[in-house]
C-alpha cells in the first residue's frame, strides 16, 4: 500500500476541508490513508499527489464526490443517545404544539423538522417513529421532515430506506421494528406511511441556507465537530437564522453552544439540554468573510484571522498649564510699628503673549478673576528667590512710590 507523505497529506487535507468543510489535521493522516487507498488503486495513481491531481482536473465531479462519501463519516443509528428523543417527545413538541394551535384555529398544524446532516437516514426515520408514537393519528398535523447530508451515497440509501440486520439491530426494539418495517429479501425497509413523511437532498452545510425556508426543530447532531471554531460558528447561526422563534436546536450529547456563538439559549428538561433562539440575537460574523477559504489551524499554524476596522483616532483634549502658586511677601512696617491698610492699586493686566515680571502678592492678589477663555497651553515660569522682598514698581504706580518716601523722610527725622 502507498503510504501518503507530511506533503501530500498537507495538499489533500486542504482540498478536503474546501470540497466539504471537514478540518483534518496531522492525527488524521492514517484514516485518509485508509479511506482513499481504493480510488488510488480504481484511478491507478502512484501518490497521493496523483490522485489529486485527477481530482482537480475531473469536469464531471465523479472523483470530488468520491472523495468526499470516503472521508465523511456515516456512523449512525436508530434513536442514537435515546434522551434527544425524550426531550423531543415530552418537552418540545407539546410546547410547540400548543403554541400552533393558537394560531391556526381549524387548520392543520404545521411542523417543519430538519435533520442537517442525517447520513443514511437512521436519525430522520427515528425523528418520524418518535412523531407517529407521540402523535397517534398525524390526521390533524402537516407534518414535513427534511434530511440532508453531503454524501450522494448517504443521501441515497437514506431516500430507499433499506437495512441490513446490523443496522437494524443497533437502537431499533423488536417491538418497533416489526410495526414499522417490512422484511425484503436480506434485509428490513421502512413502511411507506412513514417514508412519506420525509424528503432527502444533498446539502453541504458550508453553501448558504437560501431557500431552506423555516424550520420549527432543527437536529444537527455530532456534525460540527469536524469542523473549524469559525466554521461552527458560522453554522449554527445560519441554523439561527432559519429557525422559528420558537423553534428549538437539538445537538449532539457531547457538544455545547457555550462559548461558540451567543444567538442560542441553552434550556434544560430533566438530564436533557436543547437550544432556543436569543431574541434579537443577530450573526457577529463580519460581513463578505468567507468561510470556504477559511485556512485549516491545524494545517496554517494560526486560526484564522478576521480583520476588523482600525478604531478611531482620540480627539485632542486641551490640557491648561499650572499656575504659579503666589508667594507670601510681608507689608513694610510703619513708624509706629503697626502695619498700614493696604490700598487698592490699579493694575493693567498684561497680555498673555508678552513676559511680565513676577508681580508682588499684594498687587497679584487684588488682581481681576481670570476670564471665562479656554486658557492656553503656556509652560509656568519659575518664581525667583529672593533673600528678601523686592519692590517693583508698574507705569504709573506713583501713589506707592510717593508714601514710601514718605516713610523714609521720617525714619531719618526721627
Amino acid at each position: 500500500m502507498t503510504t501518503i507523505t507530511a506533503d501530500e497529506f498537507s495538499v489533500l487535507s486542504k482540498y478536503i476541508y474546501s470540497i466539504c468543510g471537514v478540518a483534518l489535521d496531522s492525527t488524521k493522516t492514517y484514516l485518509v490513508e485508509t479511506r482513499l487507498k481504493s480510488m488510488m488503486q480504481k484511478y491507478g495513481c502512484a501518490s497521493y499527489l496523483d490522485l489529486h491531481a485527477k481530482a482537480k482536473a475531473d469536469r464531471s465531479g465523479n472523483m470530488e464526490k468520491e472523495i468526499v462519501n470516503a472521508i465523511t463519516t456515516n456512523e449512525t443509528l436508530f434513536f442514537r443517545d435515546a434522551s434527544p428523543f425524550e426531550v423531543f417527545k415530552h418537552k418540545i413538541l407539546p410546547d410547540l404544539i400548543d403554541a400552533r394551535s393558537k394560531s391556526v384555529s381549524g387548520r392543520n398544524i404545521p411542523l417543519r423538522i430538519w435533520s442537517a446532516a442525517c447520513s443514511t437516514g437512521q436519525e430522520v426515520y427515528s425523528i418520524a417513529i418518535a412523531l407517529r408514537e407521540a402523535l397517534g393519528n398525524l390526521n390533524n398535523f402537516q407534518i414535513s421532515i427534511l434530511g440532508t447530508d453531503i454524501s450522494d451515497e448517504a443521501v441515497t440509501k437514506a431516500s430507499y430506506g433499506k437495512y441490513n440486520k446490523f443496522e437494524i439491530e443497533r437502537g431499533l426494539p423488536l417491538q418497533t421494528l416489526n410495526k414499522y418495517f417490512t422484511l425484503q429479501g436480506d434485509g428490513w425497509k421502512i413502511r411507506d406511511e412513514i417514508r412519506a413523511m420525509a424528503v432527502f437532498k444533498k446539502f453541504n452545510l458550508m453553501k448558504p441556507f437560501a431557500g431552506l425556508g423555516k424550520f420549527d426543530i432543527v437536529f444537527c447532531r455530532n456534525v460540527a465537530i469536524y469542523f473549524t471554531p469559525a466554521d461552527k460558528k458560522m453554522v449554527f447561526e445560519k441554523i439561527a437564522s432559519v429557525l422559528e422563534p420558537d423553534g428549538s436546536l437539538i445537538i449532539g450529547s457531547t457538544e455545547s453552544l457555550t462559548g461558540v456563538t451567543g444567538m442560542f439559549e441553552a434550556k434544560r428538561y430533566m438530564r436533557s439540554i436543547f437550544y432556543q433562539p436569543v431574541p434579537g440575537s443577530s450573526p457577529q460574523t463580519p460581513t463578505g468573510f468567507t468561510y470556504a477559504q477559511t485556512p485549516v489551524p491545524a494545517l496554517a499554524g494560526t486560526a484564522a484571522s478576521v480583520v476588523r476596522p482600525p478604531l478611531p483616532a482620540p480627539r485632542p483634549v486641551p490640557v491648561a498649564a499650572p499656575r504659579p502658586t503666589p508667594r507670601a511677601v510681608p507689608a513694610p512696617v510703619g513708624a509706629s510699628g503697626a502695619s498700614p491698610a493696604p490700598q487698592p492699586v490699579p493694575v493693567a493686566p498684561a497680555p498673555m503673549e508678552r513676559p511680565v515680571a513676577p508681580a508682588p502678592a499684594a498687587a497679584v492678589a487684588q488682581q481681576a478673576p481670570p476670564s471665562e477663555e479656554a486658557p492656553r497651553p503656556v509652560a509656568p515660569r519659575p518664581t525667583p528667590v529672593r533673600s528678601q522682598p523686592a519692590q517693583v514698581y508698574r507705569a504709573g504706580d506713583k501713589s506707592e512710590l510717593k508714601r514710601l518716601l514718605m516713610q523714609k523722610k521720617q525714619k531719618g527725622q526721627s
